[in-house]
C-alpha cells in the first residue's frame, strides 16, 4: 500500500516537472518569435513615437486656473439668541448643517445649478457687458452650417425661467463638458479643511473668470443657506418691533390729542381715559425697548453664525499651461505603439497555433 502511494506521489512530481518544462519551452518559443519580428516592432514603435511628438506639437495648450479656499464654520446658535428664540417661539435650528457637512462642499462646487449660474453671470469683456456663456460661445462659435446653434443667444436681461429648450440644451451640454473634463474639485488632505479648485480651458481669461465667478456664487449660496433661519427670524422680529413702535407713537399722539381737548378734566371718567393712555404708552414703550434690544442681539448672533469663506490662493495671469511635453509625447507614443504591435503579434501567433492543432 505504501509503495503505491509513493509511486503516485512520484508520478505527480514528474507531471509537475513536465508542465514546468513545457511552460519554459513555450515562453522561449514566444520570445524567439517576437525577436524574429524585431524589425516590425521597432518600426511601429518609432512611428508611434513620431506621432506622439507630432501630437505634442499640434496639441492646443490649456490654461489651468487654480484656486484654494477654506470654510471657517462658527458656533451654532446659543446663549442669548437661544433664550430669545424661546421667548418669541422661534426655531433657530441650523439651516444647512446636514446639507453642507464634510465633503459635501466638494459636491456643491460641481452642482449643475451653481455651474449654470456661473455661466449665466455677467462679466465685462473689453468694456462690453455680457454673460460668461456668451464669451465662451465667441471663443467656440458653432459651425457655419449650424444655423440653429448660431441663432441662440443669452441676453443679459433674459430671465432663466424664460429660456427656450434649445438654450436649456446648450447649457446642459456645456455643464456636462465642464464637470466631466475641465473642472476638478478635491480636498488634498482629509485632515485639513482646504478645498482646491482647478479649471482647464484653452482661453486664459475665460479660465480665470469662470473659476472666480464659481467661487463667488458658491460662497454666496452657502452663506445664504447656512443663515436662512436666523435671517427669517430677524425679519419677523424687526417687523414686530416696527409694529409696536407704531402703536407706541399712536398712543403718544392719542394722549396729546386728549389733553388738548381736556386741559382741565373735571370728570373722573376723563381721568380714567388719561390713565389708560398713559398705561398703554408705558407698556408699548417698554415692549418696544425690549424688542429693539433683542433685535440688536440677534444681529450680533447673525454675524457670529455667518460662515467665512477664506480665499487662500487665486488664479493670477499668466496661468499655468497644461500640455503634453515633447519628450513625454515621444515616450508615451513609442510605448503605446510598441505595446499594441506586440499584442497584435501575440494574437496572430496564438491564432496560428490553434488553427494548426
Amino acid at each position: 500500500m505504501a509503495n503505491r502511494e509513493n509511486e503516485t506521489h512520484q508520478a505527480q512530481i514528474d507531471d509537475d516537472e513536465i508542465s514546468l518544462k513545457d511552460l519554459i519551452f513555450k515562453i522561449r518559443e514566444i520570445w524567439a518569435y517576437l525577436l524574429s519580428k524585431w524589425v516590425t516592432i521597432v518600426i511601429v514603435g518609432v512611428l508611434s513615437a513620431a506621432l506622439g511628438l507630432l501630437y505634442s506639437i499640434v496639441e492646443t495648450p490649456e490654461y489651468n486656473a487654480t484656486l484654494s479656499f477654506s470654510v471657517i464654520e462658527k458656533g451654532t446658535p446659543g446663549g442669548s439668541l437661544a433664550s430669545l428664540a424661546g421667548q418669541f417661539g422661534f426655531n433657530l435650528g441650523s439651516s444647512g448643517e446636514g446639507v453642507f457637512s464634510g465633503n459635501n462642499m466638494v459636491e456643491l462646487l460641481q452642482s449643475r445649478n451653481l455651474i449654470e449660474q456661473t455661466l449665466l453671470s455677467k462679466v465685462n469683456i473689453n468694456g462690453k457687458d455680457c454673460r460668461l456663456i456668451e464669451y465662451y460661445r465667441e471663443l467656440n462659435p458653432p459651425d457655419e452650417d449650424d444655423s440653429i446653434g448660431r441663432s441662440i443667444s443669452f441676453p443679459p436681461d433674459l430671465d432663466r425661467e424664460n429660456f427656450s429648450r434649445m438654450q436649456d440644451s446648450l447649457l446642459y451640454d456645456l455643464n456636462r463638458k465642464i464637470t466631466e473634463d475641465k473642472l476638478s474639485v478635491d480636498k488634498q488632505k482629509k485632515d485639513v479643511n482646504i478645498i482646491h479648485v482647478s479649471f482647464l480651458n484653452d482661453d486664459e481669461l475665460f479660465a480665470k473668470l469662470f473659476t472666480e465667478k464659481l467661487i463667488g456664487i458658491v460662497s454666496e449660496f452657502y452663506i445664504q443657506i447656512k443663515t436662512k433661519n436666523i435671517k427669517t427670524n430677524l425679519e419677523v422680529l424687526e417687523w414686530r418691533a416696527d409694529s409696536v413702535r407704531r402703536e407706541y407713537e399712536e398712543a403718544l399722539l392719542a394722549l396729546a390729542v386728549f389733553l388738548d381737548q381736556n386741559l382741565h378734566p373735571s370728570k373722573r371718567s376723563g381721568m380714567v381715559d388719561q390713565q389708560k393712555f398713559q398705561t398703554k404708552i408705558q407698556l408699548t414703550g417698554t415692549a418696544y425697548a425690549e424688542l429693539v434690544k433683542h433685535v440688536e442681539i440677534m444681529k450680533l448672533d447673525l454675524a457670529q453664525q455667518t460662515p467665512l469663506i477664506q480665499i487662500i490662493d487665486t488664479p493670477i495671469m499668466p496661468l499655468e499651461i497644461e500640455r503634453l511635453g515633447k519628450a513625454k509625447g515621444i515616450v508615451l507614443g513609442g510605448f503605446l505603439g510598441g505595446f499594441l504591435i506586440v499584442a497584435w503579434l501575440l494574437a496572430v501567433y496564438f491564432y496560428r497555433r490553434v488553427m494548426q492543432e
